[in-house]
């Protein structure tokens, strides 16, 4: 979003409202090629074997419902044209991980004598625990080769988990972290269409072995 005039809860809201509504709107076709979905079969997380979704205790298989989901979105706006945005969440993955990951475009030129592919910056914003880590592409040990560098930070535990927080703010009737009833409806705007397409089975419900990274055709992260 862009910065708010004041972290006070109108000026706040107002701004991620703004976010929502410059999302473009997926179609039936969008859907097919900027969606995936999935949910997990047998497999061993740990020492401990998990059995399939469909097999698991008050489950109807007839449902279809999935436990993988992955979007790609983008915005219609100035700061953001041409980025996009990947919201990906999943359950029975091999790693619990609560993360934003900002990757940079590549350099667009080496220096002569590099005949390596540069890999893309990558900056991961750990939410859960907090941390930051800066993954680059740089120059190691050997002049003639590229190397990854990494630079990490690990800020002070926060004193309450994020909903202890939330519900404090509500508390104390500071609403600003809350989600006012037109973020809600802007946000169902955005899923509605994801959600219609595969009601309808437009995109195919694949399959992932509980303890893996996902489907096979999104483990890359």
């Amino acid at each position: 979003m862009e910065p708010p005039l004041s972290l006070g809860e109108r000026d706040l809201r107002d701004r991620k409202i703004d976010v929502l509504r410059s999302v473009h709107l997926l179609t039936d076709d969008d859907v097919v090629r900027r969606t995936r979905r999935a949910r997990y079969l047998a497999g061993r997380i740990g020492d401990r074997d998990v059995p399939a979704y469909t097999e698991e205790e008050g489950v109807d298989p007839r449902r279809r419902t999935e436990t993988f989901a992955e979007v790609e979105l983008e915005l219609e706006s100035w700061r953001w044209s041409g980025t996009t945005f990947r919201l990906r969440t999943g359950k029975a993955l091999g790693q619990d991980r609560k993360e934003v990951a900002v990757r940079f475009r590549p350099v667009p030129y080496l220096p002569f004598g590099f005949d390596q592919e540069a890999a893309p910056n990558v900056l991961r914003f750990g939410l859960e625990p907090e941390s930051m880590t800066l993954t680059l592409t740089g120059i190691g040990a050997d002049a003639h080769n590229l190397a990854p560098l990494t630079l990490a930070a690990q800020p002070a535990l926060p004193e309450l988990p994020a909903y202890g927080r939330l519900l404090l703010d509500v508390l104390h009737g500071n609403a600003a972290l809350s989600i006012r009833g037109d973020e809600a409806e802007e946000a169902w705007r955005v899923l509605a269409p994801v959600m219609s397409a595969w009601s309808r089975d437009l995109v195919p419900l694949g399959e992932y072995p509980a303890g893996s990274d996902g489907p096979a055709s999104v483990r890359s992260s």
